[in-house]
């Protein structure tokens, strides 16, 4: 008696472990997942408002795929390519990209003073034009403006933008 209560019980072990591996709920089972350690998330964001482009990479276990695929594009992102270890997504966005969100800077204008998005290094779009003639001011400081001069906030934006108009 036993020993039949010990074969039932295996072949209710064996067989529960049988249907998970079956119906992918027991991925540790499954040998393709075992083969692979992590696949990368490759996102290229394209922001129309400044005409940059950022990229960043992520790693993720081979088990959230799917879901993830599919979360990814219902928010926007196309997939531009697909294997089994990188996946490729892009999406345009309709704003300027976060470092142009955050900081701005003086700088020049055609003859005059240019409030910019961004960086000297990486500028964004034109946000306000200052109606001072830089031809009148020290050489120094229209190098300064042809530099850039990186703006810490609005005061202080507001601080030099006032002592170029004195």
């Amino acid at each position: 008696m036993k020993r039949v209560g010990l074969v039932l019980l295996l072949g209710l072990v064996l067989g529960g472990v049988y249907l998970l591996a079956n119906t992918g709920k027991l991925a540790l089972v499954s040998g393709s997942v075992l083969k692979q350690k992590s696949f990368t998330l490759e996102y290229t964001a394209f922001y129309t408002g400044c005409q940059h482009e950022e990229r960043k990479e992520e790693c993720h276990s081979p088990r959230t795929r799917n879901e993830l695929l599919e979360k990814l594009t219902n928010e926007g992102w196309v997939i531009t390519s697909f294997t089994s270890e990188r996946v490729g997504l892009e999406k345009e966005e309709t704003k300027l990209c976060p470092g142009c969100q955050e900081q701005e800077f003086i700088g020049i204008y055609g003859n005059e003073i240019g409030v910019y998005a961004g960086s000297p290094e990486k500028p964004g779009p034109l946000k306000q034009v200052i109606p001072v003639n830089i031809s009148r001011l020290p050489k120094a400081e229209i190098e300064d403006l042809r530099a850039g001069i990186v703006c810490r906030g609005a005061q202080e934006k507001w601080r030099i933008l006032e002592g170029y108009q004195n």
